[in-house]
């Protein structure tokens, strides 16, 4: 108990850091979750809009249809100016084009004489050929329909299912919850990064100066066994672990509502779980060596070890992405599981099909464990001797 309290009060020392962590934890989580923010699915394709000048002197079904098609594609106004103002406000670029319907336009658009639309526009510039060229296509749309042998009602409607965007031009869409790249992959990705670092930032100099050797020395003569206070390490470790999990977890959760206590979040949250137990262990093995110049290296050592656990285990890389020989060494790193359980999940794979990641990285803890153990048994019996 004495040890177990002694690490906490020694835990308390390094809480600046923790928390200096946790807030780049929670930035980066913020920037994760602020590219899924809109939940609309964007579909749909916008064509540029011009201001457009219309007169209609026709004032028919067709000449109607037209202007409402032009009204959908550009902004429309209804003015009444000379040639000499029209051309001016064109030049100036206030407008973009001038369209005026004929009187009888309708009487006579499939004549051979038929009546042609006026337009006025910079032929200089590309904006004003493509709202001319739209017009047109619209116009020849229907011609085309009623000389099959559709009458204008139907020529029109067919004309505007035909060149509406949204049936033929698609953006990139919002991707659904069975993309691999959904909200909770995407947050519970790195999440791993942001608990070995606070943990070894926290934890790691705590457990470090427990394996000094003044204060071993004290342990030993003391009614403490070596067992307990290797238990009570690893209990203080382990907690500390389970807590800095809680707050990731609930950190990500803020974001993930619309996932909360499904299938997926139950197993993206047991994976973490195993992984941040996994930690505890790792910190045990680190401790089993030398603590002098473990502590004058701490620093670089965390650095180390984040980064190379998450560029190898496909934290900051995607597994895809990694060369076989990268892969083959990230096997053997428990953030590599971590992954490819969390790959699983996403892919909507069950617990049975997930527990052998879970297994695997169980494995490496319990390996930290025994290899920590066996190594301060080894320092041990060589002081001895």
């Amino acid at each position: 108990m004495q040890v177990f309290k002694a690490f906490f009060k020694l835990v308390g020392k390094y809480k600046v850091g923790l928390f200096l962590y946790f807030a780049l934890c929670a930035l980066m989580t913020v920037l994760v979750a602020s590219q899924y923010n809109s939940d609309d699915k964007e579909s749909s394709f916008a064509s540029n809009s011009y201001s457009v000048i219309v007169k209609d002197n026709d004032n028919t079904e067709l000449s109607k249809a037209i202007v409402d098609y032009l009204k959908t594609q550009h902004k429309v106004e209804f003015h009444d100016y000379t040639q000499d103002e029209i051309k001016d406000l064109i030049y100036s670029e206030f407008y973009t084009a001038y369209v005026e319907i004929p009187e009888g336009f309708m009487d006579k658009h499939q004549d051979d004489d038929a009546l042609q639309i006026k337009t006025l526009y910079d032929t200089g510039k590309a904006s004003g050929s493509f709202v001319v060229f739209q017009l047109n296509s619209f116009v020849q749309g229907i011609i085309r329909y009623e000389n099959a042998g559709f009458n204008i009602d139907d020529a029109i409607r067919n004309t505007k299912e035909a060149v509406e965007t949204d049936n033929f031009v698609e953006l990139n869409t919002k991707k659904d919850d069975s993309d691999s790249n959904s909200k909770l992959y995407s947050l519970f990705l790195f999440i791993p990064y942001g608990i070995m670092s606070m943990v070894l930032w926290c934890v790691l100099p705590v457990v470090l100066r427990f394996s000094n050797k003044d204060i071993k020395s004290r342990t030993a003569i003391s009614s403490i066994s070596s067992h307990e206070r290797t238990l009570a390490l690893f209990l203080g470790s382990t907690i500390v672990c389970v807590f800095v999990y809680i707050l990731m977890l609930i950190l990500s959760g803020c974001f993930l509502k619309e996932y909360l206590f499904t299938t997926k979040w139950y197993l993206a949250a047991l994976n973490l779980l195993v992984f941040s137990l996994v930690n505890g262990a790792f910190l045990m093995f680190i401790a089993s060596f030398p603590s002098k110049s473990m502590l004058k290296a701490k620093d670089v050592l965390i650095n180390i070890i984040t980064i190379a656990f998450s560029f190898l285990g496909g934290i900051f890389v995607p597994l895809e992405l990694l060369g076989d020989d990268v892969r083959n060494v990230g096997r053997f790193l428990p953030t590599y599981w971590y992954a490819v359980g969390l790959q699983k999940i996403e892919a909507g794979n069950s617990f049975a099909d997930v527990s052998s990641c879970f297994g695997m990285q169980a494995i490496f803890g319990v390996f930290c464990l025994a290899a920590g153990l066996a190594i301060s048994r080894v320092y041990m019996y060589l002081k001895e001797s």
